[in-house]
C-alpha cells in the first residue's frame, strides 16, 4: 500500500511494510523537510503587479512554502497577493519590497482573507486553513518591554494611563513652550515665569516669533481707560489753510441802485452840447437807475490741512472679560 502525506507540513506517512530499503531516505527526506519548517529561510522576489502562490509539494523540503521565515524582495508595480497553502501553519514574514503598492498574505483559495504587511516590517503570521491572522495585528495582550520600543509611523491608542513623568520627548521636544488654561502648569512641563511675559497680550506675527515688547502693562493701560465711569474728555488742537478767492455774481450781491445825474440842456430844445457851456440852460437830471442783486448766500472755498481738533471724547463703559493663561515649557 503506498505512503500518505500529513495535511500540514506534507510530511510522508509510510505504510507499514512498505518503502523496503527506501525507508531511510524517505525519513531523512522527512526530517529535512522538518528542518525547512523549524528553521529555513527564504529570499523571494515578488517583484511586479501579479499575485505570487508559494510552492508546496509533497515532503520537499525545498519547497517554497517550506520554510519558517520568508522574506520577500523586488519593486512593486502594482498591488499583489502571496499565497500560501490553506492548511494550518505559521510563518515569519518580512516585506522588504519597494514601490507604493501594497502586499498582501492570504491562504490559497481564500483572498479575501489575507493581511496586509507593512513595507520595512516583519511579523509573524499564522494559518487556521482559510484565514491568515497577524499575531500583531490586535492580538496582543498586555505588553512588557524592558528597554526601548521604536515606532515608525503611527501610535493608535483609545486611552492612556500615566502622567507620562518619566517620559521623555513623547509629542513634544524638550523646550516647547504652549498655552496653558490651569493654574499650574501639567505634570512634565514648567511655568515660564518671566516678568516680560506677565500682564500681556498676545501679538500674531508672520515672521520670528517668541518676543516680547511694550512697557505699560495690560491691566493698567487698556483695562484701567476704560472704566464705566470715565466723563467725556477735551482734545484740543488747531486747523490752518487758506481760503480761495470767490467772484461774487449779481444775485449774490445786495439789492440796490444808481442815483442819476445832472445835464444842461439848450434853450428851446434840441441835444445837450456840452462843449459850450454858454449855450445851455434849465438843467436836467437823469433819473436813477433800476434795481440790482438779491442779496443771496455765497460759499468761499477752503483747502489746506487738519493738524488738530477740539472735541469731547466720552468713553463707553467696558468692563472688559478675560480669562487668565499660563506659558509652560515642556521639560
Amino acid at each position: 500500500m503506498a505512503s500518505t502525506y500529513s495535511d500540514r507540513l506534507k510530511l510522508e506517512l509510510m505504510e507499514t511494510g512498505a518503502n523496503a530499503n527506501t525507508w531511510g531516505n524517505n525519513t531523512n527526506t522527512n526530517l529535512e523537510t522538518l528542518d525547512a519548517f523549524s528553521a529555513g529561510y527564504l529570499s523571494k522576489s515578488v517583484a511586479g503587479s501579479a499575485n505570487v502562490t508559494l510552492t508546496s509539494n509533497n515532503a520537499d523540503p525545498t519547497a517554497e512554502a517550506s520554510n519558517k521565515v520568508i522574506e520577500f524582495t523586488g519593486t512593486l508595480t502594482g498591488d499583489i497577493t502571496v499565497f500560501v497553502p490553506a492548511v494550518e501553519s505559521n510563518y515569519i514574514f518580512f516585506n522588504n519590497t519597494s514601490g507604493a503598492f501594497t502586499l498582501t498574505v492570504a491562504p490559497t483559495g481564500h483572498g479575501a482573507n489575507g493581511v496586509a504587511i507593512v513595507q520595512g516590517s516583519h511579523t509573524v503570521q499564522y494559518c487556521t486553513g482559510d484565514t491568515v491572522v497577524d499575531l500583531f495585528a490586535n492580538s496582543l495582550g498586555n505588553l512588557s518591554v524592558k528597554n526601548n520600543v521604536n515606532v515608525v509611523g503611527t501610535v493608535n491608542a483609545t486611552s492612556y494611563a500615566g502622567d507620562g513623568s518619566g517620559l521623555d520627548n513623547v509629542g513634544f521636544s524638550s523646550g516647547t513652550k504652549m498655552v496653558f488654561y490651569q493654574a499650574s502648569a501639567p505634570t512634565g512641563w514648567t511655568q515660564d515665569t518671566a516678568s516680560a511675559l506677565s500682564n500681556t497680550v498676545r501679538s500674531v506675527v508672520t515672521g520670528t516669533g517668541g518676543g516680547t515688547g511694550g512697557s505699560t502693562s495690560y491691566f493698567s493701560s487698556f483695562l484701567a481707560t476704560t472704566d464705566k465711569s470715565a466723563p467725556g474728555q477735551p482734545v484740543s488742537g488747531s486747523v490752518s489753510g487758506t481760503v480761495g478767492g470767490h467772484t461774487l455774481s449779481t444775485p449774490e450781491l445786495a439789492s440796490h441802485s444808481h442815483p442819476g445825474s445832472s445835464l444842461n440842456t439848450v434853450v428851446g430844445g434840441g441835444p445837450p452840447k456840452p462843449t459850450v457851456a454858454r449855450e445851455y440852460a434849465n438843467p436836467y437830471v437823469l433819473p436813477p437807475t433800476g434795481t440790482a442783486g438779491g442779496g443771496g448766500p455765497h460759499s468761499h472755498p477752503f483747502s489746506g490741512s487738519l493738524s488738530g481738533a477740539t472735541a469731547d471724547v466720552t468713553i463707553p463703559a467696558a468692563d472688559v472679560k478675560y480669562a487668565n493663561v499660563i506659558i509652560a515649557a515642556k521639560d
